[in-house]
């Protein structure tokens, strides 16, 4: 009763504190206030004005819910869109591949390419398929190694260790528990052939892990402050953040239509990441900042004349074709950059390093490695 009457007393006090300003208030004046004033109430308006006003609102209304509904419908079609497979690798079931003596079939190669599609969201056409069927085999032979590898080091994952990187994969992409596998149907792959991946790239980190630890990589005092004084040398000098996509010419019969694919879709550092067959392709391509004169003249002549976002044709330079995009333009007079903390340049050599050692190893694998084609 106490709590009931005290919520009372407070009301009744607002209640009569609202009375006493309402009879201080000449009602006159504040209409002609208001109406003289900017405000966007419509309240104190009259005549036209005030019904070309409530008209104005009410398309803008009627005009923001035609839109939201349009993006709706836009969004369920998307999400209701069917995929369908580009056969990359023929019809019925045969081997089309062996790596070091273990056999591939072309149903394998094609749930690897079905996959890669729903990881990376570049579908193969009747342009690409080259360059994905390539990529996919590419990755099968690296998935394999990589597996051959770590039983013959005694390297193992638990079944625990894989369901949670799975687990972790759904939550990164924002699926609910266990859902992933109704996406990978949908792509016509078996989560065999997904779980396979995830349990690849777990040992490769792991043996990855040990070669570092093998090696003893370390970062010296000497190296930390060469490294300070790059950076500072380079921050005085006017330069280019450029990114690049290389391919080989003997297999660039297509790279005109991949210079019109990339000038179309902004996603360059994710078709460098899959096809480039350079060093910089694991970053997408990014070279990081290149100064003039630092690349061969043609290649330099080429980046100068790119303004910022733009990507360039296929340039031929020896054995390979280049392609790159400009991703910005850094003149010291008036751009300034952050110097880095002893730690983070610590930690970027240390990462440059640890790089160095899987890309060495991961091609030692690959030379060693015997591989036959049989498509």
């Amino acid at each position: 009763m106490m709590l009931k009457r005290g919520l009372g007393v407070i009301a009744l006090g607002m209640l009569m504190s609202s009375v006493a300003w309402a009879a201080d208030v000449n009602l006159s004046d504040l209409d002609k206030a208001v109406r003289s004033s900017s405000s966007n109430s419509i309240m104190f308006k009259r005549g036209p004005e005030a019904q070309m006003e409530m008209e104005r609102r009410e398309q803008q209304k009627a005009e923001e819910e035609a839109r939201q509904k349009a993006e709706q419908e836009a969004k369920m079609k998307k999400e209701q869109a069917v995929f369908k497979p580009y056969n990359l690798f023929g019809s019925g079931w045969k081997i089309v591949a062996t790596i070091n003596g273990e056999m591939i079939s072309n149903k394998d190669l094609q749930e690897r390419a079905n996959l890669f599609s729903l990881t990376t969201g570049l579908n193969a056409n009747a342009k690409n398929k080259k360059m994905v069927a390539d990529k996919v085999l590419q990755n099968t032979i690296d998935e394999k190694i990589k597996l051959q590898e770590a039983e013959k080091q005694g390297v193992h994952v638990s079944d625990k260790e894989v369901r949670d990187a799975y687990r972790n994969f759904e939550k990164a992409n924002g699926v609910p528990a266990g859902k992933f596998n109704n996406v990978l149907k949908e792509y016509h792959v078996s989560k065999d052939v997904f779980m396979t991946q995830i349990k690849a790239n777990l040992l490769w980190n792991k043996l990855i892990n040990n070669k570092v630890s093998m090696s003893g990589v370390g970062v010296s005092e000497r190296e930390v402050q060469d490294e300070f004084a790059r950076i500072k040398k380079d921050m005085n000098t006017p330069k280019y953040m450029v990114s690049e996509i290389v391919i080989k010419r003997k297999d660039g019969e297509h790279i005109d239509e991949l210079v019109e694919i990339l000038k179309k879709d902004p996603r360059f550092e994710l078709y460098a990441a899959q096809f480039s067959q350079s060093a910089s392709a694991p970053s997408g391509g990014k070279l990081g900042w290149v100064a003039n004169g630092q690349l061969p003249a043609p290649l330099d002549k080429a980046v100068r004349n790119l303004k910022e976002g733009q990507v360039s044709n296929a340039i031929p330079y020896r054995s390979d074709f280049y392609i790159f995009k400009m991703d910005k333009i850094y003149n010291p007079a008036k751009d300034k950059q952050k110097m880095p903390t002893e730690d983070e340049v610590r930690e970027f050599i240390k990462n440059r390093k640890t790089d160095e050692i899987a890309n060495k190893y991961i091609r030692d694998l690959r030379n060693r490695a015997v591989v036959e084609k049989k498509f």
